[in-house]
Order: C-alpha cells, then sequence, then structure tokens
C-alpha cells in the first residue's frame, strides 16, 4: 500500500525533477498537486495508525477509510490530468493500480460490517485482494521504467519532447525499481 503510494509519489517528483516548458507542464504540476496532498495525508494516516499498540477492527477501519479517501482523491484528480502523448501508457499503468488499490480497499471496508474481528477480516477473499492488490501496485515502478524504457528505445520521442531524457533516468532512482530487481 506504502509502496504503491510511494511510487506515484516518485514519478511525479521525477517529472517535476524535469522542470522547464516542456508540453507537459500542465500535467506535471497538477500531477504534483495530487500526490505531494495525497502522500502527505497517507503518511499522517499511516504513522497515526502505527502508534496505536493494539488496533482494533475500528481503529483498522478507520484508517481504511481515510486511506480509500485519499486514493478515492487521487483517483478523480489523476483521471481528469490530460497527460502528454509520449507518456499516456505510463500514466495508464499508474492511473489502473491505483483503481484498484482504491476497488480493494473499499470492499475490505464492505465487508468489514459483517466481521467481528481483525483476524476474520483478515481472512476474507477482500482482505486477500487487497493484499495482492498492493503487492501489485509495489510493482508499478518496474511497469513504468519498462514503458520509459520503451519511450527511450524511440528516438524520435526524444526529440519532440526533449524534457523525456532526464525522466527515463531519475525514475529508476526516484521508484528504486532496481531495489526490486535485486529482491
Amino acid at each position: 500500500m506504502r509502496r504503491a503510494l510511494l511510487a506515484g509519489a516518485g514519478l511525479v517528483i521525477a517529472l517535476a525533477a524535469c522542470g522547464g516548458s516542456s508540453p507537459g507542464e500542465d500535467y506535471i504540476q497538477g500531477l504534483n498537486d495530487i500526490v505531494m496532498r495525497g502522500f502527505a495525508d497517507f503518511e499522517a494516516a499511516s504513522v497515526a495508525h502505527r502508534q496505536i499498540a493494539n488496533p482494533t477492527i475500528e481503529d483498522s477501519v478507520a484508517f481504511l477509510e481515510q486511506e480509500a479517501a485519499i486514493r478515492r482523491v487521487f483517483h478523480d484528480g489523476f483521471g481528469a490530468l490530460d497527460p502528454p502523448e509520449a507518456i499516456a501508457e505510463v500514466h495508464q499503468a499508474v492511473g489502473d493500480a491505483f483503481a484498484r488499490l482504491l476497488a480493494a480497499t473499499e470492499r475490505v471496508i464492505a465487508v468489514s460490517d459483517t466481521i467481528d474481528n481483525l483476524q476474520e477480516l483478515e481472512q476474507t477473499p477482500e482482505f486477500a485482494e487487497y493484499q495482492a492488490a498492493n503487492a501489485d501496485g509495489a510493482l508499478v515502478c518496474l511497469d513504468v521504467q519498462a514503458k520509459f524504457d520503451e519511450i527511450a528505445a524511440d528516438n524520435e520521442a526524444f526529440r519532440d519532447d526533449p524534457w523525456l531524457s532526464s525522466v527515463a533516468l531519475t525514475v529508476r532512482v526516484a521508484l528504486r525499481c532496481t531495489d526490486l530487481e535485486t529482491g
């Protein structure tokens, strides 16, 4: 969960680092605004939840509700952005990962009304999908990196959008894709 949000934040940082007057400047600014606000909110909720010594189901559901609200704002704002053509596939990959995470989080919240404790909740198919969505979301950086590698192979894209050459290198570092590749 946290890794997926960090991957989205890393993409924004990487894109924003390129700066300049690229054709995607509005996109980069909008994405930066959405993710940085969501990241700060999520980090605060996560820290508060981790400080609870023995969280109850109510504590955990309250955290999941905060998470879903943050993901919903991100999902809606992200969907409203118009990415530059050169990174449309990257935008779609990140958007798809966040849509799945939001849906999985909302399903866990919905099933929590029928559960008496955390142990029961953790045994539901909804919770299993939530965990799978978070694990797959952590791999989004590898998909993003592969898409940037494809863009890098197309020299014409780099001539048309010179800011992409900096993005491709920065994303590898910012998303820590090498950490996932090496285990």
